[in-house]
């Protein structure tokens, strides 16, 4: 079953002072990006958290957010002197400088001036298994939406596959119908004169084959049932999702400029409004 990029996962691991906190969110994104906020860890700490994510997230913007379970303690917490300061010098230059009056207020929060007490040595393996429990959630709330992502996608490949089976019809009555309309406007230039046959054939066969879609029709059905296995597999397969449903739009533009039949351009539009869908949803899929 594909996944969704977006998900919130929330762990924790030790108690009292020892407590780790671990907040991971994640949103759609190109490529696997790591922020870690919070709590500074040791550097070797750091790598194993990084480590941890890149092996179960294979993309997204991933946020990750690391506190002490005494970090919302306000005994915990103490002014950052240092940080008021220093705001408060770059906001006396602007004003100074450009005349603009700015508040504290404009540039930061209240939160922002606080810091947590943070342990001289903290446990890598309760960080290590906070995380782990965290992208558990994680993966969990991405697999559910990532569920629905799927029904609604392949309720619209339902409705393409419906729909190109109603051009693949309107297209096999195009050239008995244009062969009609040929002969009544010849009748009328001819003025009762006897209609050469063969030259009408040869005038109808040109046009339909200026018109067949054929190739481009059985295209959009190979593309739709490899679309539908895309959907069904497990793993990330997001990026070629994308790349299939460029592959569909530039055979149904083709269709569209080729079919001069009105019927057709009807499906046209409607096969181009489900692909849009499709293409908004892809781009949250793993």
């Amino acid at each position: 079953m594909i996944k969704s990029m977006t998900g919130f996962g929330r762990g924790s691991a030790g108690q009292g002072q020892n407590k780790v906190e671990i907040e991971i969110r994640t949103v759609n994104s190109r490529f696997l990006e790591v922020k870690l906020r919070g709590l500074s860890i040791d550097p070797n700490i750091e790598e194993k958290v990084r480590n941890q994510i890149s092996e179960n997230l294979k993309r997204g913007n991933v946020q990750v957010r690391i506190d002490l379970g005494n970090s919302h303690d306000a005994s915990s917490l103490r002014f950052n002197r240092e940080r008021y300061e220093i705001i408060q010098n770059i906001l006396n230059d602007i004003h100074v400088q450009y005349g603009q009056r700015l508040g504290l207020s404009d540039l930061i929060s209240v939160s922002d001036l606080l810091i947590s007490a943070e342990p001289d040595n903290l446990n890598p393996d309760l960080v290590v298994e906070a995380v782990e429990k965290s992208l558990q959630q994680l993966n969990d709330m991405r697999s559910r939406e990532g569920g629905l992502i799927q029904n609604d996608i392949l309720s619209r490949v339902k409705i393409l596959q419906e729909t190109i089976d109603m051009v693949a019809d309107s297209a096999t009555d195009f050239t008995d119908e244009r062969q009609a309309v040929l002969r009544e406007k010849i009748s009328k230039l001819l003025e009762g004169e006897i209609l050469d046959e063969s030259r009408l054939i040869q005038e109808v066969a040109y046009l339909a084959d200026r018109a067949d879609i054929t190739e481009e029709i059985v295209r959009c059905r190979s593309h739709f049932k490899q679309l539908e296995d895309y959907i069904n597999e497990d793993g990330p397969v997001g990026k070629r999702i994308n790349f299939l449903i460029q592959e569909i739009g530039r055979e149904v533009n083709t269709i569209g400029a080729k079919s001069p039949q009105t019927e057709i351009t009807g499906h046209v539009v409607e096969m181009k409004d489900q692909l849009e869908k499709i293409r908004e949803q892809a781009q949250n899929i793993l």
